[in-house]
């Protein structure tokens, strides 16, 4: 599926709230399962399903996924 580039924006200012080294969204690519989502210091992997619940229901991602998430970020 194509997602529209707002879910990516929307999950990047989530993670933010987590970790404010996370930076603006830049771009993302999707592979097998997983999106690899980059911004202005690095990149982060998240699986599609995370990307079908921000897309469909936001709600559903609990807050102890994003902070799970927004802790593994890689710096480049």
């Amino acid at each position: 599926m194509n997602y529209p580039v707002f879910i990516f924006h929307e999950l990047v200012l989530r993670f933010q709230d987590v970790n404010r080294g996370i930076g603006r969204y830049i771009s993302s690519t999707m592979d097998g399962g997983e999106c690899l989502i980059n911004t202005t210091t690095g990149h982060i992997k998240i699986a599609l399903t995370l990307l079908e619940k921000q897309y469909s229901n936001p709600k559903l991602i609990s807050n102890e996924e994003v902070q799970h998430l927004a802790t593994n970020f890689q710096t480049n």
